[in-house]
Parts: structure tokens; C-alpha cells; sequence
């Protein structure tokens, strides 16, 4: 019975011991499981935190980016809608066909129609066909600008909200201003419709991912458009659109940008969301970037350790088990939670790496995106965002510190020239180079911004006097001119360079950079490759430039041009042999404007070759309208612009011309200058060969006042030379002069080419051309230029006899 006893007791301790065994087990084990999960669960946290303060950055960087784009491409559609207000409040009123004289100005893409109402929402005028009278009252923008006080339109800038057009039938996004005046208060609205759509483009290069989108909606909560990386007709379908009231981004109490997460209106997905109030217009900017993207990867490292630390913790409660149960087994055991340690600590260091690379990614993106958004992509300066940045605090600290500053405003000279010759891809190397030479010429304090184009601007600070701002203005010219080799051409590059000083050309950044603008077109004026710095009579020079700018393109649409010509006779024999026509433009307030005004001036504002057309056109149209059996046939020489022979088509342009008119190419004569031979030789060589080959002659107009006039009248195909006028004036007493004209007389015959002397205005002036053998003559002492019935007249009152030569009308656009 004692043993008996005893044996339970000893199996009593045994189970107390057993029990006691396996509760440090089971409390090893928990400690162990607690610590793991702890980790895991800590880790995981931390990489979520992580990667959403990264996307929060990312997004804010991103909508601040689209914010200044379209910022931008709104202040240029804005500035349309100005000029064209300008323009018409300027001429008779709101009446129709006006609009398509002013459509010009507004350049944007996305255009698809410019629309005027009256102040009871007729349609009074539109870019796109219609009907007059068409009423529109109903339209959100007409009501805001009729009725100012409820709509707060007044005098601002209206972006409505996405329409269907009755006119163009598109979905359309309308930009509208009031027209008014002092007299008669609400005139009406002028509106511009853009393509909705086509803002989408501004956000092609942000980073969103395939499942973000960027949005603009407006504070009427509807939503203007929707940009996504791949297409998704559900999202589209939305524009025009409202989104609910309860929206972060409409609680006035709010920031106006800021980070939030919500689910999607559309499909309820969840998306970090950054939105931003735009400064200037009741436009909200919203960068939607999917949460599924985004986590991503930490969701799939978070499966990844889940696993492994469920995998572990299986181990470690069978360890537990098999140590409890076979205490005999607890070496391997031992080996076992090594093991796993081991395992865990080799997921964790791959995790860390692969946390770390993803940072790593993202700092990445984060730099790429700060840099589209103040950076120009192409020469790496800052851009026009960040260059109004600075400016304003470079005006700040001088206004603070009282320092004088200056904006020097930059642009190349003939930059256009090397595009269309060179092409656009050395343009761009240009650029490049001359980013780099203006960055070395400047202080390292000083700012160099690229404006777009071939303009660039500098703020220099700090500076004494004036004369500080020329000598930097002197630096870049001298580094900017130092000749350089690009597309495998030696270039020399010069620069015109505008100078406005702060304060005294202005408090604000915009006046100070409208102010040296228009000292550097001083500069061009000038004659190029100089600086000017800013007075108060540019601003109407400015202002009188864009006046005869306009005005000569409504002459053009006006017809105000007209031809008056000048009859040309042989030396020989006196007979007529042709007429030099004249180009007038007889303006509507200021009469006869002199060609010596608008000639060049067409020719720097690119309208030359329009109007070169228009001169051939009437050429053509002369010949096919001449009878030949009154007055002999006729054939016409007609005097072209460089532009037209190194820019156009001019062979084409005739080629269509004399199809159009139905008149034989040989009646017809182009005259070309030595300039416009030299500018671009290879191709003004190829336009002339082939305009020989479709049977029209050539001639060479001032010989003599180019710098080469030997080398090219030996390669060029021609059958006259004109003698310039400039050696004519003395020739009969200078003997100088009369030696020059008798040896390109002389050259001529040898040659086997046919001379005019230009100018020929007396007795002696025949006398001397006679004694050297030119052929043809003319002048006033011939007759003064006539229009072309007076000319009819002239050569019925007998100056046309016999069979002759046919005559010549030379048109002459100068």
C-alpha cells in the first residue's frame, strides 16, 4: 500500500514536472510568436507609411505641374479673347463678318469656334457657319455676364461648363468675356469654344500610372475634363458631369491643396487624391493616384512576409509540440528555431533591400516631376514658372534692401532662318549652346530662363547703375557671337537684347518683362546683334508696329493693294519694249503709304511671300486680260522676295498660276536679287533651274550692289541683268561710275545677256547709255508709272509701232 503510495506520488511529480516542462514550452513559444508577428506587423506598417508619404509628395508635385500647364494654355486662350475684345471695340461695334479678320490671333489647337452675342443673346458672328439670330440666352456664360451680380462675372474671364454645340455639334468648353462700354453698358459676350479634350494632353507625360487619372473640375463641381493613361470610356463619360457637395475639395473650411484619400465617384476605388484651387480661376486640379498601384508592391511584400512568418510560426508551435512530447528531441529542436531564425532574418534583409529600392524609385520619380514642372526639357534652364518665382523674389529683396535690379529679355537673331535651312533638329542644338554660352556669361547669382522659342530672359541683381546691366548684356553678346559649328556648318549667331531696370521701368514682374520685350524689338529695329534699354517712346513704337501689322493684313483682305507701271523703251530704235509695274497700297486714313515703310516691314513680320503671291497672281491675270491684236503681246517680269525663293514653292506657285490663268510661262519673267541668291545658294539655284525648265526667264535684279555679283552671275541661268539705278546718277560725269556701267555692259554682251538701265532720267543720261552699247532704258524721262488703262492709252497715242519685241511688265514688290 506504500508503494502503491509512492508510485502515484512519484507520478504526480512526474505529471507536475511534465506540466511545468511544457508551460515554459508553450511561454517560450508565445514569446517567441509574439516577437515575430511584432516585427512583421511593425515592418509592414512602416512600408505602408512610407510609400504613402512618398505618394502624397508625388501627387501634390504632380498637380502643381498640370497647374501651371494649364495655366498657361488658359492665359493664352484669355489673351485671345482680349485682343480680339480690343480689336472690335475699336471698329464699328458687334456687327457680323468681323470675327474672321481677328481669328488669326487666337492660335490654339483645340479651337473649334470664335462666337459674338449681342445683349440678347443673339448670335451676331461665329467662326463656323450658322444663322445670324440664332438665340443663345440660355447658355450658362450669357447668364453670368448678363447678369453680373449673380453669375460674379464681371469683366473676368468664364470658363462654363462642357456643352454639346449647336453649331459644331462637339462637346465644347467655353471661354467667354462681357462686352461692354461706358455709354451703353451690357453690349454682349464674346466666346471662344475649345475642345474639351484636348487639355488631356497637357498631362500625357505625368507619371499617374495605368489606373490614375487627372481631372479638372470646376467649383460648380462640374467636371471639365479627365485624363487617364490608357482609354476608359466609363471615366470620359463623366465630363460635364457633378460631383458630390461633400467632396474634401469643395469644404470651404479646407485647404485650397492639399492630399486626401477617397473612393472613386465612378467605380468606388479607393485613389490618393491631390487637388489644387488654381490662382486666378474657379478651376480645381485633381491628381487621382490609384491605392491599388501604389501599394502595390508592400501589399505583395506584406503577403510575402505573412507567409513566411505563418510558415515560421507553424515550426515553431511544432517544435513546441515535439519538444513537450519528446523531451528527447530537443537538440534537433534547437537546430530547427536556428533554422528558422535564420530564414526569417534572410526575408527580412531581402525585404529591407527591396524597400530601399523602391525608395530609391520614388525619390527618382519625385525628381523628375520637380524638374517638369520649373525646368525647360530641352537646355535644362528654368522655365517660366520658376522664372516668375524668382523674379518676384529678386523684386522683393530690392524693394526690401532698396537695390536696383534689371530683366534683360534675349532673342536670336534670323533663328528662323537656320530652322528652314537647316532644320529644326540643329535649331535645336542651337539652342542647347546658346544656353550654355548666356549661363557662362552671367554671374552664378544671376538667373538665365528659357521663355520658350529662341527667346531667353536674364535677372541680374544687385546692380549699381545702368551701366552694370549693359556690360552683362556686352558679356553674353561677345560669348553668344563667338562663331560655332553645328550640322556640319560654321554658324555666327548674334543676339538682340531688350533692358528694363528695376524700379525705374517698373514695380511688378509682368510690366518689367513687357517693358524690356519691347526694347528688345528696339534692338531688331536697330538693325540686330545690339541692346537697347527700355524708354517710354518704345512702348508706342510697340504699339504703332502692331498697328501697321494689322493694317497690312486687312489691306491684303481689303484689296487696298493696286500696280502702276512704268513703260521701258529700246535704246536702239526707241520703240517700247516692255513696262516696270510698281506695287501701292493706298491706305483708307493715311493715303500713299511709300513701298520703303511696308515693303521691309512685310518681309520681317513674314507676310512677304503672301503678298509676293498676290503680286503674281495679278501678273497673270494682266496677260490672260491684255488683247494682243490692240496692243502686241505682253509678257511680264515679276520682281520676288528672298523668302519666296529659299521658303516656298515658288516654281509651283507659277507652275499653278499660269494653268490657272491659262497664259504661256514664257510671257512671264522672274527677277531675283543677289541677296536673295547668296541667303540659301544651293536652293534659290534649284528653284531658278526649274522655273527655266517650265519655259519662264530670269533676270537679275541691282547687279551690281551685292557683295558677289561676279561668282553668282557666272553659276546663275539668266537672260538680263539690271543695271541699280546707284550708278546711273553720276555716270555721265563721274568717271568711276561711267567705267563700271560701261564694263557691265561690256560683261553683259560678252555673255550674251540683255542689260536695263534703271533710272534714266535725262538727255545725258541717254546720251552716255547710247555711247556704251546698253539695250533698254527707263525712267521718267521715259514716263512715270500709270495704271494699266493709262498705259493702254499711252501705247495707243503711238509709243507702240511696227512689229516689235512683246513688251515686258515687270511687277515689282519694292
Amino acid at each position: 500500500m506504500t508503494s502503491s503510495t509512492g508510485d502515484r506520488g512519484f507520478a504526480m511529480a512526474e505529471r507536475k514536472g511534465s506540466w511545468g516542462l511544457n508551460g515554459l514550452i508553450v511561454a517560450f513559444a508565445a514569446l517567441i510568436l509574439a516577437a515575430l508577428w511584432a516585427t512583421t506587423l511593425n515592418q509592414i506598417a512602416h512600408d505602408r507609411m512610407v510609400t504613402k508619404a512618398a505618394a502624397r509628395q508625388q501627387a501634390a508635385d504632380l498637380a502643381r505641374a498640370f497647374d501651371a500647364r494649364l495655366a498657361e494654355r488658359i492665359e493664352r486662350i484669355d489673351h485671345g479673347l482680349k485682343h480680339i475684345r480690343r480689336e472690335m471695340a475699336g471698329g464699328p461695334g458687334l456687327v457680323p463678318g468681323r470675327l474672321a479678320e481677328f481669328a488669326k490671333v487666337v492660335t490654339d489647337s483645340a479651337l473649334i469656334q470664335i462666337a459674338v452675342f449681342d445683349a440678347q443673346g443673339r448670335l451676331v458672328d461665329s467662326t463656323l457657319p450658322h444663322a445670324k439670330g440664332d438665340n443663345f440666352s440660355d447658355r450658362d456664360y450669357y447668364l453670368a455676364h448678363r447678369n453680373p451680380s449673380a453669375g460674379g462675372a464681371e469683366d473676368r474671364l468664364l470658363i462654363g461648363r462642357p456643352a454639346l454645340g449647336r453649331i459644331s455639334q462637339r462637346w465644347t468648353l467655353h471661354f467667354s468675356r462681357r462686352i461692354e462700354s461706358a455709354e451703353d453698358g451690357f453690349l454682349g459676350v464674346l466666346m471662344i469654344a475649345i475642345d474639351p479634350f484636348a487639355f488631356s494632353h497637357l498631362a500625357d507625360d505625368l507619371p499617374i500610372g495605368e489606373e490614375g487619372a487627372v481631372s479638372i473640375v470646376g467649383s460648380d463641381r462640374a467636371i471639365r475634363m479627365i485624363h487617364t493613361r490608357r482609354d476608359d470610356p466609363l471615366r470620359r463619360g463623366w465630363i460635364g458631369r457633378e460631383l458630390p457637395g461633400d467632396r474634401p475639395q469643395f469644404d470651404p473650411t479646407r485647404p485650397t491643396a492639399d492630399v486626401v484619400r477617397l473612393h472613386s465617384t465612378i467605380d468606388a476605388r479607393p485613389f490618393m487624391v491631390a487637388y489644387r484651387w488654381m490662382d486666378n480661376q474657379p478651376l480645381i486640379v485633381l491628381v487621382h493616384l490609384s491605392e491599388t498601384e501604389i501599394f502595390g508592391r508592400v501589399n505583395e511584400r506584406a503577403e510575402f512576409l505573412l507567409t513566411a512568418v505563418t510558415g515560421m510560426s507553424g515550426i515553431i508551435l511544432l517544435f513546441a509540440a515535439g519538444l513537450a512530447v519528446l523531451g528527447r528531441r530537443q537538440h534537433r529542436a534547437r537546430l530547427d528555431l536556428a533554422a528558422a531564425n535564420h530564414l526569417l532574418r534572410e526575408n527580412e534583409r531581402v525585404l529591407e533591400q527591396r524597400v530601399a529600392e523602391r525608395t530609391v524609385a520614388l525619390e527618382r520619380s519625385n525628381r523628375h516631376v520637380h524638374t517638369l514642372a520649373y525646368h525647360d526639357t530641352l537646355t535644362g534652364l528654368p522655365n517660366r514658372t520658376l522664372f516668375a518665382d524668382r523674379a518676384a523674389h529678386a523684386l522683393r529683396g530690392g524693394a526690401r534692401d532698396a537695390r536696383k535690379l534689371a530683366i534683360l529679355f534675349l532673342d536670336l537673331d534670323q533663328f528662323k532662318t537656320v530652322n528652314d535651312t537647316l532644320g529644326h533638329p540643329v535649331g535645336d542644338e542651337l539652342l542647347v549652346a546658346v544656353a550654355g554660352r548666356i549661363r557662362q556669361a552671367v554671374r552664378p547669382a544671376d538667373t538665365v530662363a528659357r521663355m520658350g522659342g529662341d527667346e531667353f530672359v536674364v535677372i541680374a541683381e544687385g546692380i549699381a547703375s545702368a551701366n552694370d546691366a549693359a556690360h552683362v548684356a556686352e558679356r553674353i553678346m561677345a560669348a553668344v557671337g563667338t562663331p560655332l559649328s553645328l550640322g556640319g556648318r560654321p554658324l555666327n549667331i548674334s543676339l538682340s537684347i531688350g533692358i528694363a531696370v528695376f524700379p525705374d521701368d517698373g514695380g511688378d514682374v509682368p510690366t518689367l518683362l513687357k517693358n524690356a520685350d519691347t526694347a528688345m524689338y528696339a534692338a531688331k529695329t536697330a538693325g540686330r546683334n545690339t541692346a537697347r534699354f527700355f524708354s517710354a517712346a518704345m512702348s508706342m513704337a510697340a504699339e504703332q508696329r502692331l498697328g501697321m501689322e494689322l493694317a497690312l493684313r486687312r489691306a491684303l483682305e481689303r484689296q487696298e493693294f493696286t500696280l502702276v507701271y512704268q513703260p521701258k523703251i529700246a535704246l536702239a530704235s526707241g520703240r517700247l519694249c516692255g513696262v516696270e509695274a510698281l506695287l501701292r497700297w493706298r491706305h483708307p486714313e493715311r493715303g500713299w503709304v511709300p513701298p520703303a515703310e511696308f515693303i521691309p516691314f512685310a518681309e520681317e513680320i513674314g507676310l512677304i511671300e503672301q503678298l509676293g503671291a498676290w503680286v503674281l497672281d495679278q501678273a497673270c491675270r494682266a496677260i490672260a486680260g491684255w488683247d494682243d491684236t490692240r496692243f502686241g503681246p505682253l509678257s511680264i517680269a515679276v520682281n520676288v522676295a528672298a523668302a519666296q525663293v529659299n521658303r516656298g514653292d515658288l516654281a509651283a506657285v507659277v507652275d499653278g498660276l499660269t494653268r490657272q490663268h491659262r497664259i504661256d510661262p514664257g510671257r512671264l519673267e522672274i527677277e531675283v536679287t543677289e541677296t536673295a541668291v547668296i541667303a540659301d545658294t544651293d536652293r534659290a539655284l534649284a528653284t531658278l533651274n526649274r522655273l527655266r525648265s517650265l519655259g519662264v526667264a530670269v533676270a537679275l535684279d541691282d547687279f551690281g550692289t551685292g557683295y558677289s555679283s561676279l561668282m553668282y552671275l557666272r553659276r546663275l541661268d539668266i537672260d538680263t541683268i539690271k543695271i541699280d539705278r546707284s550708278f546711273l546718277m553720276n555716270a555721265h560725269v563721274d568717271s568711276r561710275d561711267g567705267e563700271i556701267v560701261r564694263l557691265i555692259i561690256r560683261m553683259a554682251q560678252t555673255l550674251h545677256l540683255s542689260v536695263v538701265a534703271e533710272g534714266v532720267e535725262t538727255e545725258e543720261h541717254v546720251a552716255f547709255l547710247k555711247d556704251a552699247g546698253c539695250d533698254m532704258i527707263q525712267g521718267y524721262l521715259v514716263a512715270r508709272p500709270m495704271p494699266l488703262a493709262d498705259l493702254q492709252d499711252w501705247i495707243a497715242a503711238g509709243h507702240s509701232a511696227g512689229s516689235r519685241p512683246p513688251p515686258k511688265l515687270t511687277l515689282v514688290s519694292r
